[in-house]
């Protein structure tokens, strides 16, 4: 049997080493299967109920973070949309998401659960989800649904690795070489995001 593959996602904005600040939108991707053991690999590097956030980590605990994170089965993909004002984040977020949308259902993913914000933007994705059902952009059985990372620790994954992708385009890879050959970034250039 073919487990069905969710995937978990979250969003960071990156200005710092930048020379235009960038929208990056991720989803980590695992296999319904794996999703137990992956839980307790997260709980053992980050007990405790509080959100994993890579901004909140020193150097070495980003380094066993990112060994932890690329020790995973899980797959990365994260969409870079890029210049973006920060008071447009909301467009630059709704271009990411439908190619995320995209990207995801063409790899067989078929539930995307995005870290929870406040409720009308929540309603805004979900009416993006809704349109791309009707465009027949994404498939009809596709699921999006929003979950509060203190509850749900496969939200910590995408954090992560959204930090990893974040410092690689500020020409810090030193991280990103672990997760190279599982991470797939597409960046969406020149798309007036300003």
């Amino acid at each position: 049997m073919i487990c069905p593959l969710h995937a978990w996602g979250d969003e960071s904005i990156r200005s710092h080493g930048l020379d235009a600040p960038a929208y990056l939108l991720g989803a980590s991707i695992v296999d319904t299967d794996d999703v137990d053991a992956t839980r307790d690999v997260l709980n053992t590097i980050h007990p405790g109920a509080k959100k994993l956030h890579w901004r909140d980590l020193d150097g070495a605990r980003r380094d066993r973070v990112t060994s932890a994170i690329a020790s995973l089965r899980a797959a990365h993909l994260v969409i870079v949309g890029s210049p973006v004002a920060l008071r447009r984040q909301e467009r630059a977020r709704a271009f990411c998401l439908r190619r995320l949308l995209w990207e995801l259902d063409a790899q067989g993913v078929s539930r995307l659960s995005l870290e929870a914000r406040p409720a009308e933007l929540m309603r805004r994705d979900l009416r993006l989800v809704d349109a791309l059902r009707a465009q027949r952009a994404i498939a009809p059985s596709f699921r999006v649904s929003h979950e509060l990372p203190d509850q749900e620790p496969m939200l910590w994954v995408p954090d992560q690795v959204l930090g990893i992708v974040g410092a690689s385009l500020a020409a810090d890879h030193r991280r990103m070489a672990v997760l190279d050959a599982v991470t797939t970034v597409v960046r969406l250039a020149d798309l007036d995001l300003s």
